[in-house]
């Protein structure tokens, strides 16, 4: 098997193990059937900002130390904090263990980037960056899928309470933890460590000493490979800044990988929004509806059809550079009306529909984001420009949260939050629309 493929392997079982979060669809019912009967309106505007305020200082952290510990430490992390994210939810939480859970969560988002990077650091072909994040992609959404079924087939038929899914996603997050101790190691770092000249062991018999002599390019003898060795120094830390300037300059320099960073940075903050908040939407809907709750079914369904949806632009080999903006205006558009037919409707039946259609659109548009972004990028500096865009997304998230979620400066419901982040793509629309444009006449 190829060495990509393997690679590409490894990482989907991760990714589908850390996808078992079977409470996820039904978190904010298990939160408001706790013993101390917490509102919607509490966990709307005290216990989930605080997800959105230590996001950012996770993210930072997270793209600068991945390298440094050469990715396979955060990937195990990443485990470790989703156990203490549910764990902490057990019994009969108080705000303040809310609140923690909450920390916690964000820093097994914000870890995220530990395995995209560790899988583009992995494999040497920049060709084969798109169909191996489509697979990882579906594999995401293969992992949510199945999870979604479990957690609705388990509920729907009084199978088990809320606090078994949670004891389920703990469980998920266990065997995330123990695979990632066994995924191999990445043996090279590039922004902390400078290699030395490579010398070549000689061992000379009559003396019995070793003597280090440098290897160049007129050393006119019969290496022996398993002679040389690398020698790795430490940089100085004005290097290391200067090193990851250089490389942030080099990057967001280049038009493309400006624009279509750009492109993700602000349709993740939508997304992300959107996502971790649809449920309270839900539950909104809900109280005015006899109809039972299906989120489950509904998160399960959304992935399945994204999941299709990405392997099969997977597949596409699109002329991204030239059509790129109208593409991404494009979808943008289509983003913004159904989030704002989603924040208008009172049927939770139509409300999940849009919903799907949804999470379809930005998945296959966010995988061919991250594709173009990766094969433009130089090797090892994925986590610092991944990081850096998803930092930029986690700061219009704090944006927001300020201004739309809080009962702060303005007192916004929930519907009237979603028609908000509908404008929001609307405007993202427009705005990639005008870049289309511009760059047509430059041509």
């Amino acid at each position: 098997m190829e060495s990509w493929k393997k690679v590409c392997i490894i990482v989907s079982v991760y990714v589908i193990l850390r996808e078992f979060r079977p409470i996820d669809p039904f978190i904010i019912k298990y939160l408001t059937f706790l013993p101390k009967k917490y509102t919607i309106k509490t966990i709307r505007e005290e216990v989930y900002p605080v997800s959105s305020y230590v996001s950012v200082l996770f993210i930072v952290i997270i793209f600068l130390v991945t390298d440094y510990l050469q990715y396979k430490p955060i990937i195990i992390l990443n485990g470790l904090s989703g156990i203490m994210s549910y764990s902490l939810l057990l019994g009969s939480p108080t705000i303040s263990l809310l609140k923690s859970s909450q920390i916690f969560l964000m820093l097994f988002r914000a870890a995220e980037v530990s395995y995209y990077t560790y899988m583009f650091a992995k494999i040497k072909n920049k060709d084969q960056y798109q169909i191996a994040i489509s697979i990882v992609k579906t594999s995401i959404m293969i992992g949510k899928c199945s999870c979604g079924i479990i957690s609705q087939v388990l509920i729907s038929y009084n199978i088990v309470n809320y606090v078994y899914l949670l004891y389920l996603s703990i469980l998920g997050m266990i065997l995330t933890t123990i695979w990632s101790l066994f995924m191999p190691p990445i043996k090279f770092s590039l922004y902390f460590y400078k290699e030395q000249e490579s010398v070549l062991d000689v061992f000379v018999s009559d003396n019995e000493k070793i003597i280090q002599t440098k290897i160049n390019e007129t050393t006119n003898v019969n290496l022996d490979k398993n002679n040389i060795k690398k020698y790795f120094l430490k940089m100085e830390c004005s290097e290391v800044v200067q090193k990851l300037w250089d490389d942030f300059n080099v990057a967001y320099t280049d038009e493309n990988v400006f624009r279509w960073s750009v492109w993700w940075s602000l349709s993740l903050s939508g997304y992300v929004l959107v996502s971790h908040y649809i449920q309270l939407h839900w539950e909104e809907i809900e109280t005015h509806s006899e109809q039972n709750s299906l989120n489950g079914a509904v998160e399960s369904l959304a992935t399945l059809l994204s999941a299709v949806a990405i392997y099969a632009i997977g597949r596409v080999n699109g002329d991204w550079d030239k059509y790129g903006y109208i593409i991404m205006a494009m979808v943008a558009m289509v983003l913004g009306v159904i989030l704002y037919f989603l924040s208008i409707t009172k049927s939770l039946t139509k409300s999940y529909a849009y919903y799907i259609i949804f999470c379809c659109a930005y998945q296959a548009m966010a995988t061919i984001s991250s594709a173009e972004v990766a094969k433009l990028l130089k090797r090892n500096c994925y986590a610092l420009i991944f990081g850096f865009n998803k930092f930029i997304a986690y700061v219009l998230i704090i944006i927001f949260t300020v201004i739309v979620v809080e009962d702060k400066l303005f007192s916004f419901d929930i519907c009237q939050q979603f028609l908000i982040y509908s404008v929001y793509f609307m405007f993202l629309g427009c705005l990639f629309l005008l870049m289309s444009f511009m760059s047509f006449r430059r041509l």
